[in-house]
């Protein structure tokens, strides 16, 4: 599991955690590829760039998650006895009079951020196998339409539009007590537009290695792919118990794209066996993605 989470780039957990052990209110998407995103957030579009994304885990206080700016000293210390980061500082700011400052180490993150790039998957080389090129004219299809929001060839048109309504949809998740709420605590873009009508939006993730990268939706409410492709299927998600009770299906913020559709055994199975051919497996070797400090 640990491998499988340090090659996909997110953290495997439902929601992420901080420094301090709490949990964040979103779960992690994978860091891979996106540096051709236009959005970054899931539900903020103010992030438009890495640098500005990078803002709230580094310096965020409600939760605090990394808290930089409260440990700045610290860092730095830690940093100058270290000789492996000295030199690399060195190398990578040869004019600056001081090292280690906040300003280095956001622009040392969001290089390295950049670098993150998978294109090596057997969709990529068209050397899918009969069932994933079955799935893939199902995802395609009038049938089920999963290319209108995950057009290739990143699968999330984030990467194509600065169009909110083409990158933030209301999936049908959710429907807190029939009164057309997401949970309040996680309202979607409305937190940010103050719009009602954007209740219950986030942005519609991309679909590259999406195998590797459970559990699913912004909050990581669905574990498994077969259940995210059963909730589709249903036109949304009914929950008949609990703080969340309600039917998403009936939200009136639905993405009208969301209708519904009927797959059988084989279908499904080739539905998968197309997602599973988004996987870039030679992540898994590239050197410049392994750990610095393993000296073996």
């Amino acid at each position: 599991m640990h491998v499988i989470i340090l090659i996909a780039f997110t953290d495997g957990y439902r929601t992420s955690i901080t420094s301090l052990g709490e949990n964040v209110l979103h779960n992690a998407p994978s860091l891979i590829n996106s540096v051709y995103l236009k959005k970054y957030d899931w539900a903020n579009t103010n992030a438009n760039n890495f640098y500005q994304q990078i803002k709230r885990p580094l310096y965020g206080n409600h939760p605090i998650e990394l808290g930089l700016d409260k440990h700045i000293g610290n860092l730095e210390k830690d940093f100058a006895k270290d000789s492996l980061y000295i030199n690399l500082f060195k190398q990578a700011f040869p004019n600056d009079d001081s090292l280690f400052t906040k300003e280095q180490i956001e622009i040392a993150l969001v290089e390295y951020e950049k670098t993150l790039i998978s294109t090596e998957s057997s969709f990529d080389k068209k050397a899918m196998n009969a069932n994933a090129r079955n799935g893939f004219k199902l995802f395609a299809s009038k049938k089920l339409n999963c290319i209108s929001c995950h057009l290739p060839p990143y699968f999330t048109f984030a990467t194509q539009t600065n169009n909110t309504d083409s990158i933030y949809a209301n999936i049908g998740l959710y429907n807190v007590d029939g009164k057309n709420e997401y949970p309040q605590n996680d309202e979607g873009l409305s937190r940010i537009t103050h719009q009602k009508s954007d209740n219950g939006k986030f942005k519609i993730p991309s679909l590259r290695n999406v195998m590797l990268t459970a559990p699913y939706m912004h909050d990581g409410s669905i574990a498994t792919i077969e259940e995210v492709i059963d909730m589709y299927a249903n036109g949304g998600r009914s929950i008949n118990y609990g703080n969340y009770k309600g039917d998403g299906r009936l939200h009136q913020n639905k993405n009208k794209l969301i209708t519904g559709f009927t797959l059988s055994v084989k279908e499904k199975q080739d539905l998968i066996e197309f997602l599973t051919s988004l996987t870039d497996s030679s992540i898994f070797y590239k050197q410049s993605f392994q750990n610095p400090f393993n000296k073996n």
